[in-house]
């Protein structure tokens, strides 16, 4: 199937009609652990337009799939702090009661969630796994249901799906499986998408056509897409804007191509350098980023990338830089001494230079 995605740019009167239908503004999510208040999201604004893809970027525990589970509701209901605002076609998220919550989950929103393994239900045939929301959410009866379930394992290129659709989650290939939780995020032909390292734990070339069944079906569909993923590899060519995530924050913001064409932060700058090339000799050394990410439970002052940041002075150990718009449209970085002699208001030109001996990011 093609890769192509869908964009905005391809349905203009849908875009032309109607403002963006997933606002993030100020979202702040919090749990209550037995050491303290643990912020994992931490004021955490986007939008996105139908059609659109976003990718969200960082290393294990930058708030990725937190954020994620905020906008889509999937938060216990004790020992979680909200605050801020997510709204989806009109509809308020952050509080919302477990009716309205139920009646976007399938139908309007889903999740490809990280291991289909433990989304499926391991003792629930695959068929009858799809065909639920067919009926609770679309209202069709048994035997419709199983035609489309049939259908939508076709779509997702199951073979045999008649008889696939007879087997339990354990009798099938990680591949395979993917696919089902695909299958059923997509059963009730959703708007909003969110695809949370959808590709983690498979093989490269199986890897390569779930993200390719993934933007083929987006195209088909005319969905938003949110894709979750550590790999700037997997966003360069699926997205049209990423956002990079680091101690529950979004230290950058861009278009794709102007992200990659004109880095600002050193951290994504580490995260690029840290992806595996094809070009590179086999077992070459992969680059890695040096040092831990933060104790969110006591977090430092300043900035959360200061210590393992080659570039870092004075001021990124005090004061936490804010968010703040570079020169390129919709590009936006948190960092007072950002890569490509950048000036952040506040800080003379002369000292964003890259300091010596900081070539390795």
């Amino acid at each position: 199937m093609s890769p192509h995605r869908a964009s905005a740019r391809e349905f203009p009167e849908a875009a032309a009609e109607a403002p963006p239908f997933l606002v993030v503004d100020d979202l702040r999510t919090s749990f209550s652990t037995p050491r303290g208040l643990l912020t994992a999201v931490d004021g955490v604004s986007l939008t996105l337009d139908r059609g659109q893809t976003l990718g969200v970027v960082g290393e294990s525990g930058s708030g990725k799939t937190v954020l994620s589970r905020s906008i889509m509701g999937l938060l216990p209901r004790e020992g979680v702090t909200q605050s801020g605002s997510v709204r989806f076609e009109g509809t308020e998220m952050v509080g919302a009661d477990a009716a309205t919550l139920r009646e976007l989950w399938g139908a309007r929103m889903s999740m490809v969630f990280q291991d289909p393994m433990t989304s499926l239900n391991p003792v629930m045939r695959i068929g009858r796994q799809i065909a639920e929301p067919l009926e609770l959410h679309m209202g069709m009866d048994r035997k419709e249901a199983k035609a489309t379930t049939i259908e939508l394992l076709t779509q997702v290129g199951i073979p045999s799906p008649a008889e696939r659709a007879k087997a339990y989650p354990g009798q099938l290939s990680g591949g395979m499986r993917q696919r089902v939780v695909m299958a059923i995020a997509l059963a009730c032909a959703p708007r909003l998408l969110m695809a949370d390292e959808p590709t983690t734990g498979l093989d490269v070339t199986v890897q390569a056509q779930i993200l390719d069944l993934l933007g083929s079906l987006q195209a088909e569909r005319h969905m938003a897409v949110i894709l979750v993923t550590h790999d700037l590899g997997v966003v360069a060519t699926r997205t049209d804007e990423i956002a990079v995530m680091y101690a529950g924050r979004i230290v950058e913001k861009a278009p794709t191509r102007t992200l990659f064409a004109a880095m600002a932060m050193p951290y994504t700058a580490a995260l690029l350098a840290s992806t595996p090339r094809l070009s590179e000799p086999s077992h070459s050394r992969l680059a890695a980023i040096d040092g831990r990410p933060p104790d969110l439970l006591n977090p430092a002052p300043g900035c959360a990338f200061a210590p393992r940041c080659a570039y870092a002075q004075d001021r990124c150990r005090v004061e936490r830089p804010p968010l703040v718009e570079a020169d390129e449209p919709g590009h936006s970085y948190a960092c007072w001494y950002p890569l490509g002699g950048r000036a952040h208001p506040g800080v003379p030109v002369s000292l964003t230079s890259v300091p010596a001996g900081s070539e390795a990011l």
